[in-house]
């Protein structure tokens, strides 16, 4: 029975929209058996929608690999919260991806998981993270995707805000507008080129600075109470930055190893949310036993 386990993801990082993503370690597990026919099954899970992904995922693996590929029984247990902005669909479909390839005898390949993960989900930065581990950048180059990966940073750590409440992706990309300021789109690759050498230099300091006032947060705030006061106790506590993970709602405070008690206090007492400080992870999508 396949088993795979794996990571969170925050993307964007500030201005690098649909393109960077970090793993971390908060981790999903994946239970994938084969069923008879092509039923569906996901036993300890009331949520239809779990249902209408691995179908997804079932019927997507089949079309790109012209295979057959079994019903699938599916349990998903973990860590990862739902609806965050924390890349818990991108590890359900990362997770069922790869035990398809293995039901099917298919060899291991992550560019394929990636491709299968970005067209389910609609974007690529959470799936690849999540099957890279570390640092990833991602992005369109003609018919196909490409990308890399970095360790992240090893003095760079991440202070979690989870809210009590959702923000489902499809909502948070209804709000934003289809067309985007010229200085907005320049301060978009300038801080996303220079947020990239810092985090593949492996320079977290160099980060100061560089994650705020990117153009998507501004319409997001709108249907996130959480990030204007987290991110006013970030900053009074000397945090690097503070970004929206993905479509949120959880806001994430990067802080360097030593600063992470302090912040963590802080960010507690905003009484905003659960406080969780969670290291990032080199480690991608990987096989148990």
């Amino acid at each position: 029975m396949p088993r795979y386990r794996v990571p969170a993801s925050t993307t964007n990082l500030g201005h690098g929209f649909d393109c960077l993503g970090m793993a971390l370690a908060l981790f999903n597990t994946i239970d994938v058996e084969p069923l008879a026919g092509d039923a569906i099954e996901t036993p300890e899970s009331r949520d239809a929608g779990l249902s209408a992904m691995v179908a997804r995922v079932r019927d997507e693996c089949a079309r790109r690999w012209n295979v057959p590929v079994p019903g699938l029984s599916v349990r998903v247990t973990g860590d990862i919260p739902i609806a965050r902005g924390l890349g818990s669909s991108a590890s359900i479909i990362i997770g069922v991806a790869a035990a398809c390839r293995d039901l099917v005898g298919l060899p291991q390949d992550q560019g394929e998981l990636i491709r299968i993960g970005a067209a389910i989900e609609g974007h690529p930065d959470n799936v690849a993270a999540a099957v890279l581990g570390g640092f990833t950048i991602v992005g369109q180059v003609g018919d196909d995707l490409r990308w890399m990966r970095f360790d992240p940073p090893a003095d760079l750590t991440c202070v979690l805000v989870i809210p009590p409440f959702e923000v489902k992706t499809s909502e948070a990309r209804k709000i934003l507008p289809d067309q985007v300021a010229k200085r907005d789109l320049v301060t978009a690759i300038q801080r996303t080129a220079l947020i990239v050498a810092a985090l593949a230099r492996g320079r977290a300091e160099d980060l100061r600075g560089l994650l705020a006032d990117a153009w998507h947060e501004r319409y997001r705030e709108q249907v996130n109470a959480a990030v204007a006061p987290v991110r006013a106790a970030a900053e009074r506590a000397g945090t690097i930055g503070t970004i929206i993970s993905g479509s949120g709602s959880t806001v994430l405070s990067f802080v360097v190893r030593g600063h992470a008690e302090k912040t963590v206090g802080a960010l507690r007492a905003s009484g905003v949310g659960d406080v969780r400080l969670v290291e990032a992870t080199a480690t991608g999508v990987a096989a148990q036993r």
